[in-house]
């Protein structure tokens, strides 16, 4: 009986225990449920950001390279090399990149200095964020296109007409853009016009805008002159200057497959040289501040 008597006190007191011992709080950190309790001083307790899970994808292989940088001082010129080589589509807007200067000694009177480090983000774009696919890059100038006219260049991604731009006189781009037209002899419309015209047009360059006012063969301007004193008929005129330059070859082909190329044009507007001739160091930085890849040279 006495045994009986132990074993129960003995269940009561476990219970009486069991309501009076406080539970440990939990709560929810990024999505994942952590205690106070035993864990609350260690890594559990906490979500410490990755690149990988604040840009969404766990395949992100981008890499940068110095460009052109060790070579020119011209910001217009000055160009590094973002390329992304994952399996996913990475979206660089925002990101940071930082030169080394804070890395570097300068000698200022009779003594050294070192200064603080540049940073400049990566900027959005008249089409958007700038989304790198697999396989493609951005080209980062330090600097901005100061021809405006007749175009006006801000960042974007090359396609079949922006060689259209890189042919134009007044535009350098630093590397040249690629000139990958619609073969003018495929234009579509070619087939209705005159044989004269036709002629014309098959013999002329992809991404060539010809220029009309030219001289005929007696030496006088008309409208409908081009290079080399040809003369064209009128309803022919229309459809060269309709069709083949950089607004002509938007309206007609932006709907094409493969339209896009692999490359963007960013410009991040400095008016002077971000990277050292020597002695640099490329630092590129999500928009987590995470470090994402570097280089120096």
């Amino acid at each position: 009986m006495k045994n009986n008597l132990d074993a129960f006190l003995i269940i009561i007191f476990l219970i009486f225990v069991m309501l009076v011992t406080p539970k440990g709080e939990s709560k929810h950190i990024g999505g994942a449920a952590t205690s106070t309790g035993l864990f609350s001083n260690s890594a559990l307790s906490r979500v410490e950001p990755s690149f990988q899970s604040l840009e969404g994808s766990t395949k992100v292989n981008v890499t940068i390279s110095s460009g052109n940088a060790p070579y020119t001082y011209q910001p217009y010129q000055e160009y590094i090399t973002i390329e992304n080589w994952g399996e996913d589509q990475v979206n660089i807007t925002g990101w940071q990149l930082k030169n080394g200067k804070d890395k570097r000694t300068y000698r200022v009177g009779s003594g050294l200095q070192r200064f603080s480090a540049d940073t400049a983000a990566i900027p959005t774009t008249s089409e958007g964020d700038v989304i790198l696919k697999s396989g493609e890059r951005a080209l980062v100038i330090t600097g901005s296109m100061g021809i405006q006219t007749p175009y006006k260049i801000t960042s974007f991604k090359e396609d079949k007409c922006t060689g259209y731009i890189e042919a134009l006189p007044d535009y350098t781009f630093e590397p040249p853009l690629q000139q990958s037209c619609p073969d003018p002899g495929n234009e579509p419309g070619v087939e209705n016009l005159d044989r004269e015209c036709r002629v014309f047009i098959e013999r002329l360059s992809p991404c060539r805008t010809p220029l009309f006012g030219q001289l005929d063969e007696f030496g006088y301007r008309c409208e409908n002159c081009t290079e080399n004193q040809v003369i064209l008929s009128g309803s022919c005129a229309s459809f060269v200057k309709e069709h083949f330059n950089y607004q002509g070859c938007l309206a007609y082909h932006s709907t094409d497959p493969e339209f896009e190329n692999r490359t963007w044009r960013i410009f991040l507007g400095r008016s002077w040289e971000m990277w050292a001739e020597d002695y640099e160091t490329i630092e590129l930085f999500d928009r987590f501040n995470n470090l994402i890849t570097s280089t120096n040279y």
